[in-house]
């Protein structure tokens, strides 16, 4: 007798939803390894080349502030700042 198994979906996220919430997780992870754990430190917008969803989700949750850094003579560059609870999460879940 031929037994046929179900495919498993286990390690993919079964809505979209859950997929952009991975991302964003990644992101903050990515953010917290870049600056080493290191508050009031961020990095620029554009070197994380992230998608719109993924940092908006992650600015939902708490995760992430974007913010327009100034400097003298400089264009404004927009850069994102881990939140007390972004650093909570990915030491968490990191260490």
């Amino acid at each position: 007798m031929r037994r046929y198994t179900q495919g498993s979906n286990e390690g993919r996220p079964r809505r979209p939803t859950e997929a952009v919430d991975i991302a964003a997780r990644y992101l903050v992870y990515k953010v917290f390894d870049a600056i080493s754990g290191t508050p009031e430190t961020w990095r620029p917008l554009l070197e994380l080349e992230e998608k719109i969803e993924t940092l908006a989700r992650a600015v939902e949750r708490g995760w992430v502030v974007v913010l327009d850094h100034r400097r003298e003579g400089q264009p404004t560059v927009r850069v994102v700042v881990l939140t007390d609870d972004g650093r909570r999460m990915a030491r968490r879940n990191l260490h």
